[in-house]
């Protein structure tokens, strides 16, 4: 766009104005705020990544873009969770089943996703439920999706790379009339054939619509429908566990999250009856009206739809911690989560003088619903419990010729352990706040406040047992940001948050109990700068959070080889650590991002009475007590599942100028984790350091006065090895080559 058609493009308050981004650098964050405001000027930190940005990085899913925001890993723990699930400052981002993971467009998001419908994406740091209601007190991540464009514009792409994989993607956007314009993105992928075996294929489809009836009043749809098949799905758990005893000894040391040594990369457990369908389904609709000069108002309706059913066999139980015979069992499951979101928001603009003024008022009605259904086959009596008692028969992982992967057991016949649950909850929250600017916006001052109420009504539907639990809670937040001069700005928030319990508690002692609801509550100092006419912009900032009463769940072999799932509500876990975001262009056609953070995020509490719980002596504990002492032993000082105490993120593109190689463009850059922790009770032996090596080079040119381009990208091009979470193992080195045109 020139500069005419730019002053004549209508952009609501609400939404992002991404046509203003340049290159890596993004203009504001307005979707992430809800306050019509530069990504400088909030009082927190928040990291926006462009399409430019994300284009570069090829991703396949989330944690690809979000890695690069300082303090951010992956966090899934099972796998039914969806690809979106991640920690922030080192707390899950989903701390309850069926709990929200991620944001799209400003409501609630799906669990499981790709990039073919994503312009924008955002890291919000610190608690934040003000804004958004239930969330952990790491942040919150929220993805923004392509809008359709004033003017049409064509654009496809065709990907092979290694090991079978492909890709191929489309994308038209344009007017349809003067008041009307529309959007279609689609995509299939098929995914490496590397691990045996292993087949996976998906397929996106996200249409949208933007009306403007008058200048006053604008209406938008999107709806997006994500589809993707394994067959079999790809799980590779570790097979050990903690010791049989009260403590660790030599003999029976413990090995919780430590791999079994041996198997190749290309190992998988499953078997040839296992499959994983996910599907996921999101749509969007505002309606956006101009009250006047001032003041703008948007109603939004949101439905997102998560379901995933899956027959999985593999690795659920050693004998003990020095075999290498495993225990195999057939497994099936089906996780379902929806919710409807209702909403109205009001924002004000006034200045008076050297005094500016935004107004934020809104009220959100959220109703959720999750299901989870399981079971699976019943022991093999004949084994007894000593190796586990398995239904299938027994691999020796040393034995390749053991790993049979045939299974005859009928669905039907999954009678063990079953489990069918059902939450229904109902959100309700009023929230207002505001910014003022003070001395011409040199001083700029952010108070918030939000009411929530939520009911949660759950339903054993095994036992018939209905629980009710209700929750209330306020949360504030509060910031400042002083401008030390035009491009340097000093700031400070204190932000709480609160997440309703949604679970009965299946205690270790055998009792049961409603979980209360966790509450988190923190705060950032920090600076944020815009230097040298924008070609130094980052965030460096100290943060301190604490999180009480979070449930965790402990999966436990019993001595009849089943495995069980408990519940712990831990007493208060803690993180606190540094942030640095820089996005650079040191030269002309240099773009640099870089970020780091340091964090100590640990369980400083598990039952509220660890000291005396640890005070005791085991030998005089009966049954209950002994594992109570086991697990606040374990537990209590634990490094937070997937935190890493350094994260480091560094990418830069260079694109040629005028010349022979003009139109060539390169680019490269790493991801450095360092003494990551797998699982909170694993030893220091199980924690894992390893860099990943990313690059891409292409050439783009015009035909026929079209765009083109060639671009060929490789991830992980060290060819490290890791665990990007408890039971799955690194993908391997891996090229790409896209061809992508456009008109």
């Amino acid at each position: 766009m020139d500069i005419t058609e730019l002053v004549d493009v209508p952009v609501s308050p609400f939404d992002v104005s991404a046509h203003l981004d340049r290159g890596y650098r993004a203009s504001n964050a307005v979707s992430a705020s809800r306050f019509d405001a530069p990504v400088r000027d909030l009082p927190f930190a928040i990291q926006a990544f462009t399409e430019s940005f994300i284009r570069d990085q090829s991703p396949r899913d989330i944690h690809d873009i979000a890695r690069y925001s300082p303090g951010v890993t992956y966090r899934s723990n099972d796998f039914n969770e969806g690809n979106a699930n991640l920690a922030i400052r080192g707390f899950a981002v989903s701390s309850v089943p069926g709990g929200t993971q991620i944001l799209r467009d400003g409501a609630l998001g799906p669990s499981i996703f790709d990039f073919t419908n994503i312009a924008r994406v955002e890291v919000v740091k610190g608690p934040s439920s003000f804004l958004y209601g239930q969330v952990a007190p790491g942040g919150i991540v929220n993805i923004i999706t392509k809008s359709p464009q004033p003017r049409f514009e064509a654009s496809g792409e065709a990907g092979i790379g290694s090991y079978g994989q492909y890709r191929t993607k489309a994308d038209v956007t344009g007017p349809a009339s003067s008041t009307l314009r529309y959007r279609l993105a689609a995509s299939y992928d098929q995914d490496i054939h590397y691990w045996e075996p292993y087949d996976a294929h998906s397929r996106n489809f996200s249409p949208a619509l933007w009306w403007q009836p008058s200048d006053r009043v604008s209406v938008s749809l999107k709806y997006e429908n994500f589809r993707k098949l394994e067959t079999p799905l790809l799980l590779q758990k570790p097979g050990y566990g903690r010791q049989s005893g009260v403590v660790p000894t030599p003999a029976d040391p413990n090995l919780s999250g430590v791999d079994v040594p041996g198997l190749p990369d290309t190992w998988n457990s499953m078997s040839d009856v296992d499959y994983r369908l996910s599907e996921s389904e999101s749509l969007n609709a505002w309606i956006d009206f101009k009250l006047d000069d001032h003041w703008h108002l948007r109603g939004t309706y949101a439905k997102q739809h998560y379901r995933t059913d899956m027959l999985f066999s593999g690795n659920f139980g050693m004998a003990n911690n020095t075999t290498f015979l495993q225990g195999r069992r057939l497994r099936a499951q089906t996780y379902a989560n929806r919710d409807e979101t209702l909403s109205v928001d009001v924002v004000g603009q006034h200045r008076f003088g050297a005094t500016s003024l935004r107004l934020l008022l809104g009220a959100q009605h959220v109703v959720r619903r999750f299901d989870n259904w399981a079971a699976q086959a019943p022991n093999d009596p004949a084994l007894g419990s000593d190796p586990t008692a398995s239904p299938l028969p027994l691999w020796d992982l040393r034995d390749p010729s053991t790993w049979n992967r045939h299974v005859t057991i009928p669905r039907s016949a999954l009678t063990a352990n079953p489990t069918d649950r059902r939450s229904d909850a109902t959100d309700q929250s009023v929230y207002a706040g505001s910014t003022m600017g003070l001395l011409d916006d040199r001083l700029l001052l952010l108070a918030g406040l939000r009411l929530t109420r939520t009911r949660n009504m759950l339903d054993n539907r095994l036992t018939q047992q209905v629980d009710r639990i209700d929750a209330r809670k306020t949360t504030p937040q509060l910031g400042v940001l002083y401008k030390i001069d035009p491009g340097l700005a000093a700031f400070a928030s204190y932000a709480e948050s609160f997440v309703p319990g949604a679970t009965i508690l299946n205690r270790l002692d055998g009792s049961t109990a409603a979980a209360e609801p966790s509450e988190g509550k923190g705060f950032d100092l920090g600076l944020k700068a815009v230097l040298l006419d924008g070609r130094v912009s980052g965030t460096l900032s100290y943060f301190d959070l604490r999180n009480r009463r979070i449930v965790n769940d402990l999966a436990l072999t019993n001595s009849a080889g089943s495995v069980e799932i408990y519940n712990l509500q831990s007493g208060e876990q803690r993180s606190r650590g540094v942030e640095l975001d820089l996005t650079l262009s040191p030269a002309p056609r240099w773009q640099v991002y870089l970020s780091y953070s340091y964090m100590d995020a640990r369980i400083v509490e598990v039952t509220g009475n660890d000291a005396a719980v640890l005070a005791q002596d085991p030998a005089t504990l009966d049954a209950a007590g002994q594992i109570n002492y086991k697990t606040v032993n374990l537990l209590h000082g634990a490094r937070l599942q997937m935190s890493a105490p350094h994260l480091a993120n560094v990418w830069a593109r260079h694109d040629f100028g005028p010349g022979r190689l003009e139109g060539a463009y390169v680019g490269g850059g790493l991801n450095i984790v360092r003494d990551q922790t797998l699982l909170p009770e694993g030893p220091q032996s199980s924690r894992q350091s390893y860099t990943l090596v990313n690059a891409m080079a292409g050439f783009s040119w015009r035909a026929n006065g079209r765009p083109m381009s060639l671009e060929l990208s490789g991830k992980n091009l060290g060819g490290a090895t890791y665990r990007p979470s408890q039971s799955t193992r690194s993908r391997p080195r891996e090229v790409l080559l896209t061809l992508r045109a456009a008109m």
